[in-house]
């Protein structure tokens, strides 16, 4: 019966990934593995994404039902592949002052990453592109793009909340 239901949370998964066009999804594993990588576990008929890493549980997000699940393992992807695409097309800006840090500016941004995942999950769904930057909006009125991360930014950013 739990196999059932992690096979339609497979099947959903890889049927809504493939509008994004990015290649493969990724395999939902059924077994805890204990390296950071989540896992599903059903429990009384809802699943439960689980996150364990040397033997303690890190993180469990309960009573999911199989559309909010897939979004979470949806968004993972989108996130992945955005960070990969950002990472490889990053460059270092010319005569930039240095960061508060100390260290030089190497170009980061995290909404060269956030605004793609937002492109990505909106060509799965408007929803899901609605649901996606609604959560960065959150992240972002949490920890605001810092000055150099507005500089770098290859993205129109957001609009500054009212």
């Amino acid at each position: 019966m739990h196999s059932d239901l992690i096979e339609e949370l497979q099947a959903l998964t890889e049927r809504l990934w493939a509008r994004a066009g990015l290649g493969d999804c990724v395999q939902i594993a059924r077994e805890r593995h204990d390296d950071g990588s989540p896992h599903i576990e059903v429990v009384a008929g809802r699943y439960d994404i689980v996150v364990r890493e040397r033997g303690r549980e890190l993180q469990r997000i309960a009573g999911l039902s199989l559309s909010d699940t897939a979004r979470w393992f949806l968004f993972g992807m989108a996130v992945a592949h955005a960070q990969s695409a950002e990472l490889g097309s990053r460059s270092a800006p010319k005569n930039a002052p240095a960061l508060a840090s100390g260290i030089q500016d190497d170009g980061y941004s995290r909404w060269n990453w956030m605004a793609p995942t937002v492109d990505t999950m909106s060509r799965i769904s408007s929803d899901l592109g609605d649901w996606t930057l609604q959560e960065f909006r959150r992240v972002l009125s949490r920890t605001p793009l810092a000055e150099h991360e507005k500089r770098n930014a290859r993205y129109p950013l957001l609009p500054a909340p009212e």
